[in-house]
């Protein structure tokens, strides 16, 4: 059953709207502050221009128990990599990751720099429900700026060797976190890179730029002849990248890549590589014949890493680009993906072109739409109809996932296969299905 208050990545909603008007946000920060005796806490934000007037207002409601610090404008990963370095009970990152500016979100690391397990979100859901309303507290102290000097110290060290002479690079830091960081990062490892879209201005973040914007990316490797393209999206925990020829390489790319590279690298790889069930079958397929184990965890880079833990594993990751190297962050990361992406590619002597070739991925459609309603599709009769005939009709040459946003109305469907053909007879029947039963 879905949190009441948590989603699939954290607190999302419409800035200023429940609940993330004034009141809830008293109301959360009083329960956040109740789950330790002196909690210290460090406060991250991308570059939405509701940012600041959110983190004040959880400030206020966190109270003067608390030890409040604040690193400013950084990308969600640094928050998570400060939370722990700087020995704090909890990391609140605001941020609604890909979305435009008028929505923000907040997502809460545990002292590990991890996302909060289940049983504590359900926790701080329960008692946020249950709380009575709160007027406006008492001003807080203001909170003690905390420099990312760490992480930009951490970055520095795993991009040491990449200088690239002449190797052009096209970066597109989606007007957003990772607008304070990879400009100056990429000038200091050396690396001649041509940064776009990181002048924010607190309503440009994602707009028409960014991971979730790819054609941007496209135009920007063309625009600069750049041998290699990466983009980030609002708060830098994801990352996707284009060749020379404006091909883009996503998740499942990233992944098989820097499988086969730990797999000479790094003695702690164990041949193991998380994914999600939207990761390719062509990835599995690819990854086996490697002597590379890929496991499926629910879609979530919380549910990644918590499989990761349970198997032993050092990378995974989701096709949208997010990617934990679980040896150097606890979280995913987008600046730290790609620079091992960088030595990757280094190491094997291929360029981003190459990659593409030598990964051959299914064909696969995502369709998202919206909904007015969310049945439990497993005791839907005609969904479940539906979703059967499929399976006995194309049987290991295709794949169907259905599943409902974790942070808007929709659901959404993918259909991968062998043969294009398969998605585009069956995604219209699937689609017709569920605008006519329960669509907006």
């Amino acid at each position: 059953m879905m949190d009441p208050l948590f989603g699939t990545d954290g607190i999302r909603s419409r800035a200023g709207a429940y609940p993330l008007d004034e009141p809830s946000l008293l109301r959360l920060g009083a329960v956040i502050a109740s789950l330790s005796p002196r909690p210290r806490v460090l406060f991250g934000r991308d570059t939405r221009e509701s940012g600041p007037a959110i983190e004040a207002q959880l400030r206020r409601g966190l109270g003067r128990r608390a030890r409040v610090f604040s690193a400013g404008v950084l990308p969600t990963p640094g928050l998570a990599f400060l939370t722990r370095e700087s020995a704090c009970d909890f990391g609140i990152m605001i941020s609604a990751s890909h979305n435009a500016y008028t929505d923000n979100g907040i997502k809460v690391f545990d002292r590990r720099g991890e996302k909060l397990p289940a049983t504590l979100e359900k926790r701080i859901s329960r008692e946020f429900l249950s709380s009575r309303k709160r007027g406006p507290a008492a001003a807080a102290p203001p909170p003690t700026h905390l420099e990312p000097r760490a992480y930009e110290s951490f970055l520095l060290g795993e991009g040491a060797g990449l200088e690239n002479g002449g190797c052009r690079l096209a970066v597109d830091c989606a007007n957003g976190a990772a607008s304070s960081l990879a400009p100056d990062l990429f000038r200091r490892l050396g690396l001649n890179a041509a940064v776009a879209h990181a002048r924010p201005d607190g309503r440009n973040i994602n707009a028409g730029c960014g991971s979730t914007q790819p054609a941007a990316l496209q135009k920007l490797v063309a625009k600069h002849r750049a041998m290699l393209g990466l983009a980030f999206d609002g708060d830098a925990d994801r990352v996707i990248f284009c060749d020379h020829r404006g091909r883009l390489l996503e998740g499942d790319h990233t992944l098989f890549l820097l499988a086969r590279y730990l797999r000479e690298t790094e003695p702690r790889f164990n041949r193991v590589v998380v994914g999600t069930v939207m990761g390719n079958l062509g990835l599995e397929r690819a990854l086996r014949r490697a002597g590379i184990a890929f496991l499926r965890s629910d879609v979530g880079d919380k549910h990644v890493l918590r499989l990761m833990r349970k198997s032993g594993a050092i990378l995974g990751g989701e096709p949208s680009g997010h990617v934990i190297l679980r040896h150097r962050q606890s979280s995913g990361d987008g600046l730290l993906t790609a620079l091992y992406f960088m030595k990757a590619l280094r190491h094997f002597a291929w360029d981003a072109a190459e990659l593409g070739e030598r990964l051959s991925l299914f064909p696969q459609r995502t369709l998202s739409i919206r909904v007015g309603r969310k049945p439990d599709l497993r005791r839907w009769p005609a969904f479940a109809r539906q979703a059967a005939c499929f399976a006995s009709r194309h049987g290991r040459r295709a794949r169907l996932l259905a599943r409902y946003s974790g942070t808007e109305p929709k659901l959404r469907i993918m259909i991968e296969a062998r043969d294009p053909e398969i998605i585009d007879r069956t995604m219209p029947v699937f689609q017709s299905l569920v605008e006519n039963e329960i669509g907006e």
